[in-house]
């Protein structure tokens, strides 16, 4: 089990000021939190990201100029055990969905008490990730598939990415086998192939997967 350091360093990423430094005030006067720093982006400010090598990374979702889950993979791949918190002016599940599968360590609603989001970044601290009891089970199961797969990815052939990615894009395996020039019987061959190498238990899955793969 991961142990909290002895100082959390949180950055701040918000283009509203007021937001920025009401959040920086709140979080610097809680015990064992430190503010690295804030910006009002990410693409100006990796360098300066990079420095503070921060713990956890608090993004709003829409910065100015910026989509702060597309920036924050930016900065994901700099900053491999970063932990990023996706803050947004209102829950959207499909937003929660894709900041997840994005490699998000959880996606808060600007409201929550300042209180709950000081127990989520100790939360994702220890455990990695906070899922918001606001996402459905059916939306979160997606997002846990996706979690554990995603690495496996890599196994499947050509051919059975295609077939990933035109399941996302909702076509049965009928259409499927019509736009590869395949046989139907290769089509749900493939897809069985791919459950299993991605360790997936069924069909339900493979679509979630793919769906939640392709907003990536």
């Amino acid at each position: 089990m991961a142990i909290l350091p002895e100082l959390v360093k949180v950055f701040i990423v918000e283009d509203e000021d007021l937001v920025r430094d009401t959040l920086s005030q709140s979080l610097q006067l809680i015990d064992n939190f430190q503010i690295a720093g804030a910006s009002a982006n990410i693409s100006s400010s990796l360098s300066i990201i990079q420095s503070a090598m921060p713990d956890v990374c608090i993004v709003d979702v829409r910065l100015q100029n910026e989509n702060g889950i597309e920036a924050s993979k930016t900065l994901k791949k700099l900053l491999p055990n970063l932990k990023i918190i996706i803050l947004s002016g209102y829950f959207n599940e499909t937003l929660a969905a894709t900041a997840l599968a994005s490699g998000a360590s959880a996606f808060l609603s600007k409201s929550i008490a300042v209180s709950h989001l000081v127990a989520a970044i100790f939360h994702v601290m220890v455990h990695n990730n906070f899922y918001a009891p606001q996402l459905p089970d059916d939306v979160l199961e997606g997002i846990i598939i996706n979690s554990k797969t995603s690495k496996r990815l890599c196994a499947l052939s050509k051919r059975e990415k295609e077939i990933l990615e035109l399941i996302a894009r909702e076509y049965s395996t009928k259409e499927i086998a019509r736009k590869l020039g395949i046989s139907e019987k290769t089509v749900r061959n493939h897809k069985s192939n791919i459950m299993a190498k991605l360790g997936i238990t069924n069909h339900v899955g493979l679509i979630k997967y793919a769906y939640y793969m392709a907003m990536i």
